[in-house]
């Protein structure tokens, strides 16, 4: 792929993997448009690097839709939609609040289930596009304490599933990711960063793998992927 003038959607981008990729992308020419929660890390890294941003909440339509607004104003189109940002809560199924259930869902499902919906119009009018959904080992097999978090991962690991099924006849290529746990990156139910292991996952190991399978000639795609740290 030549990412020259790519076009790229990234939400969660001012910390952890969309942190690195957003850095990755731009290094390799693409344009990329990100969101974040924060306003104060959103513009450390608009301050940082050439891609542009916004501060929004996507647990609300109307923090999608402005951030979708602001995307296509900025770019005219998408090429690429990375559905990033996640929010996680991890506590046992007795201390839930059916808002940690709701939040969840809305963060990880629904927002990157309407970015979808918002940016197909593009990518059929082009013939072409690429989404990437970001998801957790969890989400295949549950753990302790992950309840609504894991559940709504799996609920977007069977998004990206069907949407394999719908869209491929469109020449859209959809990949599901789905990183073991890593280091270095934001973890809002610990309440700041986790603590970067060299000899663990970072946050650079996923996006290289991601921009790799991107990489490969439109003909070929990897649906789903799990990425673990060799030595746990």
């Amino acid at each position: 792929m030549i990412w020259t003038g790519k076009k790229v959607m990234l939400t969660g981008g001012s910390s952890g993997i969309g942190l690195e990729l957003l850095k990755q992308l731009t290094d390799l020419g693409a344009e990329v448009v990100f969101c974040g929660k924060e306003a104060d890390k959103v513009e450390k890294v608009i301050q940082q690097t050439s891609a542009k941003g916004i501060t929004v909440d996507l647990s609300t339509e109307d923090g999608i839709l402005t951030y979708f607004n602001y995307a296509i104003e900025k770019l005219s189109t998408v090429d690429l939609l990375i559905n990033n940002a996640g929010f996680v809560i991890v506590a046992g199924i007795e201390e839930l609040k059916r808002t940690d259930f709701e939040l969840m869902y809305a963060v990880n499902v629904i927002a990157p289930a309407r970015l979808v919906q918002l940016c197909l119009p593009y990518f059929k009018s082009q013939t072409y596009g690429d989404i990437v959904n970001i998801g957790a080992t969890g989400g295949s097999y549950g753990f302790e304490n992950g309840a609504a978090y894991a559940s709504s991962k799996a609920a977007l690991l069977n998004l990206s599933q069907t949407l394999v099924k719908e869209l491929r006849k469109d020449n859209i290529r959809v990949y599901h990711v789905d990183p073991s746990w890593t280091t270095g990156t934001f973890n809002n139910n610990l309440g700041g960063e986790i603590p970067l292991d060299e000899n663990k996952l970072t946050a650079e190991d996923i996006a290289e793998v991601i921009i790799s399978n991107l990489s490969l000639k439109r003909r070929a795609f990897v649906p789903q992927l799990s990425v673990w740290a060799t030595n746990p």
